[in-house]
């Protein structure tokens, strides 16, 4: 019998990762033993993706001069940029396919088999266009994306185990290219994001700070007078991709030997970088770090330390050398420090194939209603309930000679039917829907969350045609997710 095999993707800024969950085994699918960049080199005049993945990260600056090398494709997603290659323009839909691409053939040489489906993490906050175009690029890789999930739900999943006697959890989630901090309420199985603070910093940016030390080192030691930017690319490439490689050396040692032959025109670099001059070197980076959780915890969540139980800390760049032991002397002595594992890289593409073998569910924070001729509320989203993503629909009829009935949707605080007013309540969208004006007119509205977690409303009058139909969107539901415990815990 064929075990079941389901599918997770970090689709991640800088870098991607992918886990495999073959009956109860985990398959974690990269680049060896590193994720995937998500790197894409387009040549310049043809048009021909010519290298995805590590491929165009280690040669980024030498394939520049022939080819648009895009680096960070999600971060374009949801936005009108165009890159003009070739004889075509390039959306960011399109590299973001082109990065699935290159993922789906190393998880189908991994796994010797095909990938049709994965559940796929996002970050807090990811706004629904966003969703939408990332769902768009994974299905013109083959992809369909059954399930999107939030990066710090699919961390606490993954470490259920760990973290399940804990109340408020903050997830540090430093990457590549971007650092995550999230704070979340943890209810048994129902996991509230409180607050989400991004920053623009990841490990790409330790690797060139520490190649430029290396650099200006050996410079000295030569007594040249190159600065780094006018180094030919390929060497700078070389140079980058020994940078991170040291970083790493320096987790679990004190000195790390240096040695690239042939570094542009003033010969071979041999030197070292110890520990303690490497946390020297970062320790800016280290106290953004820090300052984004004192944002997250203390100013966006509005708690202090002593009421946080734990800092969950994943994704590759939390395991630079000493951030444990800063975190530790930042936080309470109540507040436990979960260091970032082995699998640190690879953990929440680990919760979002958990998911995929079991979804769990979304559940609604808001209520969302329309006020009627009376200044009544009548609720259509209901705070507590799940979404099912099914259609519902309610008949309206015109209370006055009108070409048109105005539907105003509010958000409210309280769910049930009362007049409109007061601070917990606002307005968040109008529809228009043309009438005939008749007494026994009716209006049928159809309403559903959809996939990207959009509410989706359409309208019509039963005395005009289908080409009347007025629709209305709404981005900024809010939502609980109900773990699925009962079989990955």
């Amino acid at each position: 019998m064929k075990k079941l095999t389901t599918f997770g993707i970090d689709f991640g800024t800088t870098n991607s990762a992918a886990t495999a969950l073959i009956g109860t085994n985990s398959l974690n699918i990269g680049e060896g033993l590193r994720p995937f960049p998500s790197v894409v080199a387009i040549n310049k005049l043809t048009g021909r993706v010519v290298a995805r993945g590590l491929d165009a990260w280690q040669k980024r600056e030498e394939l520049s001069d022939t080819c648009e090398v895009i680096t960070s494709p999600k971060s374009y997603l949801g936005t009108k940029h165009i890159w003009k290659i070739g004889e075509r323009d390039w959306f960011p839909v399109d590299i973001a396919a082109e990065v699935f691409k290159g993922l789906v053939e190393k998880i189908e040489s991994a796994v010797d088999g095909k990938i049709s489906e994965a559940t796929v993490s996002i970050p807090v906050g990811f706004a629904p266009s966003k969703r939408r175009e990332l769902r768009q690029a994974a299905k013109k890789a083959g992809i369909h994306i059954t399930s999107f999930v939030s990066e710090p739900t699919a961390a606490v999943l993954q470490n259920y185990d760990k973290v399940k006697m804990w109340t408020r959890i903050a997830i540090l989630d430093w990457g590549g290219g971007t650092l995550d901090i999230s704070v979340v309420e943890l209810m048994g199985d129902k996991v509230r994001e409180l607050a989400a603070v991004g920053v623009q910093l990841g490990g790409d940016d330790l690797d060139k700070k520490i190649a430029e030390w290396i650099h200006n080192a050996h410079v000295t030691k030569t007594q040249s007078d190159i600065p780094f930017h006018e180094i030919d690319k390929r060497s700078r490439d070389r140079l980058l991709a020994k940078s991170e490689d040291v970083k790493r050396q320096l987790s679990s040692v004190k000195v790390a030997d240096i040695k690239l032959p042939s570094y542009g025109t003033i010969g071979n670099i041999i030197t070292e970088l110890t520990l303690d001059k490497m946390q020297s070197l970062l320790s800016p980076e280290i106290e953004k770090v820090l300052d984004a959780l004192r944002m997250a915890v203390n100013i966006d969540a509005k708690m202090s330390f002593d009421e946080l139980g734990c800092v969950l800390m994943v994704g590759g760049s939390s395991k630079l050398a000493g951030l444990y032991d800063k975190i530790i002397d930042l936080v309470s002595e109540s507040c436990e420090v979960i260091p970032p594992s082995s699998q640190a890289d690879w953990e929440v593409a680990q919760g979002a194939a958990l998911l995929g073998r079991k979804h769990g569910v979304y559940v609604n924070n808001d209520n969302i209603g329309i006020e009627l001729c009376d200044g009544s509320f009548f609720p259509i989203i209901s705070a507590g309930t799940d979404v099912d993503h099914d259609k519902s629909s309610l008949n309206f009829g015109i209370v006055e000679d009108t070409q048109s009935a105005c539907f105003n949707f509010h958000k409210t605080s309280n769910n049930e039917p009362h007049a409109l007013s007061g601070s917990g309540q606002k307005r968040v969208g109008t529809l228009l829907v043309p009438t005939n004006g008749f007494v026994n007119e009716s209006i049928a509205l159809e309403y559903s969350i959809d996939q990207d977690l959009y509410l989706k409303v359409s309208a019509k009058s039963d005395h005009k045609g289908n080409s009347s139909v007025k629709a209305w969107e709404y981005d900024q539901l809010l939502f609980t997710y109900s773990l699925p415990l009962g079989e990955q815990a």
